[in-house]
């Protein structure tokens, strides 16, 4: 059977090393995307084992599991600004944090609270260059006005999201001063912005402190990054199958889809059960397409090329060469030179994000 297999021990390792560098900044973690693919229940848990109260989702129903799971012990914070009714009045009953980025969503949050005689918390978002959810920090009034003017809301946070902080030091400083203005403009005006959080895993690993009242992890806990560090951040999980099929191919034999691959000596091969749907080497879509993006495309396919970077399965402690395209639900490794049989476990470094949530998920 196929399976994830998540080091209970590599996570607690990185929360300690991530609890270390945000020093007094509060740790949320940010388990969006079904636990950064981890999966929920268990990640959450294990999490809150190492001492994490704080969590933000993006998906209201992941916010309602974490908050039947842990109860009172979690504050929860719902990431995206949202102004569907069903939503909102689902978060007030479970006490979630919501997040509001335009003074159309506070009104429509003021009247379900309202409605419901709750006070609803909430934190509000900056755009201050992703493009997607917040006020626009010169949008003062309306940042202002949700603050004080409608009674059934609890302000008690102040945020946005960086765009470029794993490559652009100067877009990311210039986002997070976009951010102290504000603050510092609502301050002067007497309000208590609450919560500050801006810093993102690239940030908190690439950046010196402060780091605001809170730092946004997710993908440290992985231990992958997408920034140079330091730090000793343990890459956690990796995809196991078994070897179901043992042959020979002649010199000569095409393998895979497009015969991409051609044998050039007698080779023995192994057949795994396993493929790019079940979350082997898949990696995000090319979809932006500046000129500096395409020149770096390029460049990193004809180093691909010219170094003959290949990929690997693990098999008996042995680097087994992956041969042709992987496909959809199964992979063929050269075993030529590797002693093993059907049945012997082959294992795969995979990011946790691409990995199927149906595949059965083992924490050791």
């Amino acid at each position: 059977m196929n399976s994830f297999v998540i080091e209970r021990e590599k996570i607690k390792t990185n929360a300690k090393l991530i609890a270390e560098r945000a020093g007094e900044s509060t740790v949320i973690a940010v388990v969006k995307g079904f636990g950064y693919g981890f999966g929920m229940s268990e990640y959450i848990s294990l999490l809150h084992e190492t001492g994490i109260r704080h969590f933000a989702v993006t998906d209201p129903s992941d916010a309602i599991s974490i908050r039947e799971r842990l109860g009172d012990e979690a504050e929860i914070l719902m990431l995206r600004s949202t102004s569907l009714p069903d939503e909102i009045s689902a978060l007030i009953e479970n006490d979630i944090t919501l997040t509001i980025g335009t003074i159309e969503a506070a009104a429509i949050i003021n009247g379900i609270a309202l409605s419901k005689k709750k006070l609803a918390k909430i934190h509000i978002k900056l755009d201050t260059g992703m493009g997607r959810y917040g006020f626009s920090p010169s949008d003062i009034e309306n940042i202002y006005s949700a603050y004080t003017n409608f009674p059934s809301l609890d302000p008690c946070g102040l945020f946005t999201h960086l765009s470029s902080a794993f490559k652009d030091r100067k877009i990311t400083e210039a986002q997070v001063a976009s951010l102290n203005k504000v603050k510092d403009e609502l301050t002067a005006r007497g309000i208590d912005c609450g919560m500050i959080h801006f810093a993102n895993s690239s940030y908190l690993f690439k950046f010196p402190s402060p780091y605001g009242d809170a730092v946004r992890i997710g993908s440290a806990f992985t231990g992958r990054i997408p920034c140079k560090t330091k730090a000793r951040l343990s890459r956690v999980g990796h995809v196991e199958s078994n070897v179901c099929e043992l042959r020979w191919l002649t010199p000569g034999s095409k393998v895979g889809y497009g015969g991409a691959c051609t044998v050039k000596r007698a080779t023995r091969i192994a057949i795994l059960p396993i493929g790019y749907t079940d979350g082997i080497h898949v990696e995000k879509a090319r979809d932006t397409y500046r000129i500096r993006d395409v020149f770096f495309y390029v460049l990193s396919d004809i180093k691909r090329m010219l170094f003959k970077k290949h990929i690997y399965a693990a098999i008996n402690g042995h680097k087994a060469r992956i041969l042709g395209h992987i496909g959809m639900t199964h992979t063929v490794c050269d075993v030529t030179n590797i002693s093993c049989n059907i049945g012997d476990t082959a294992s795969f470094d995979v990011s946790p994000l691409y990995v199927s949530p149906n595949m059965y998920r083992e924490f050791i």
